[in-house]
């Protein structure tokens, strides 16, 4: 699969449909990754796909830096895709702004898909991912949590989160974390306190996971990236859960629609309010 990616990013900046194929390169040794953007064709050979190419690499297609290297081609996993989805959605990009170079990890056993444009990709994941969206594997953290009182929830929590060192690497490493100004870096008033301390490690973790309600594309970097082994996933998942409730939307798979929390009908029934 490796040669066939290999071949179609470099048939793709020979012919100059796009300017930098964004990918995984090797790392400092043979179990390590990072992020190549290649722009010469002969340059190629440096891609690699294995276990340890994990970072999403949407994160990159809405900064400034990279989009003055032109139209790109990513090398997404299914989640990434997810992501190019909601970006779309979002305005973040136009959607013949980007060919996502579409791979499979599923276990041990690793696919090229294929270039595809985000509408294919959409497709794509409609019939081959959608169905694997809010398991109960993947909610068997949030429904233990939700079944303790809420003082012990919130122990938990606490617990977690004064932990938190306030690096941000989970900001960094998420694809709709793309504000140029984050909320956090904003004194003017001071929405966040920057410390890590009790108040401000509760309100940059609980900010954060709102401002992904309906948004989350559930890749999982934010918790893979952060140092101190806060479990991101179970919290974000849980707001995932109540958006699909309430609403049966998640997000990722429609790019031509207004994101959930952005749209309002006026025959909304609104049994959530009391």
């Amino acid at each position: 699969m490796i040669e066939q990616l290999r071949a179609k990013a470099k048939e793709l900046l020979e012919k100059r449909e796009v300017g930098v194929v964004m990918g995984y390169g090797r790392g400092t040794n043979d179990k390590t990754a990072t992020p190549v953007f290649i722009t010469d064709a002969n340059r190629v050979d440096e891609l690699v796909f294995d276990a340890w190419c994990y970072n999403n690499l949407l994160t990159f297609v809405t900064r400034d830096e990279h989009k003055r290297l032109g139209k790109a081609a990513v090398v997404a996993r299914e989640c990434d895709m997810k992501a190019a989805v909601a970006l779309v959605q979002e305005d973040q990009m136009k959607a013949d702004g980007l060919i996502l170079l579409s791979v499979s990890c599923a276990g041990e056993e690793r696919r090229f898909n294929g270039a595809m444009t985000v509408a294919e990709a959409e497709e794509w994941l409609k019939k081959n991912w959608r169905a694997k969206e809010l398991s109960p594997e993947k909610l068997a953290e949030v429904e233990r949590l939700e079944k303790m009182t809420d003082a012990e929830r919130w122990a938990f929590w606490s617990k977690e989160f004064e932990r938190c060192i306030k690096c941000y690497a989970c900001r960094q490493a998420c694809p709709l974390c793309y504000c140029r100004q984050c909320i956090v870096e904003k004194n003017q008033p001071q929405w966040v306190p920057p410390s890590a301390h009790a108040m401000g490690n509760v309100s940059w973790n609980i900010v954060r996971a709102f401002h992904l309600a309906g948004r989350c594309i559930d890749c999982g970097e934010c918790e893979r990236a952060c140092p101190v082994g806060i479990p991101l996933l179970a919290l974000n998942r849980a707001i995932q859960k109540e958006v699909n409730e309430a609403f049966n939307y998640v997000s990722g798979y429609d790019h031509t629609g207004k994101p959930v929390m952005a749209s309002f009908r006026k025959d909304d029934e609104e049994e959530f309010i009391k």
